[in-house]
């Protein structure tokens, strides 16, 4: 079981370094031009990733904040 929460927690931090580096191409590409997958970086797009990795972030605090519980640490 612990095995699987520590394999989760690396799944979800790879995962939000993937939203970060998406954040910081579509910074590099700009507003109005197209990625390597003919996708229009706009605002919505970015706001859209923003959302998301804040989301997934805040999940990840919540299950380090929780397994800290579980160990006596507050």
């Amino acid at each position: 079981m612990i095995d699987e929460k520590s394999r989760h927690r690396t799944t979800l931090s790879d995962i939000i370094y993937f939203y970060k580096q998406q954040i910081e191409r579509f910074s590099k590409i700009g507003i109005g031009n197209k990625t390597e997958f003919n996708t229009v970086v706009t605002d919505a797009l970015i706001n859209t990733t923003l959302k998301r990795l804040h989301e997934l972030q805040q999940k990840r605090d919540k299950l380090i904040f929780d397994a800290r519980s579980l160990n006596g640490v507050k």
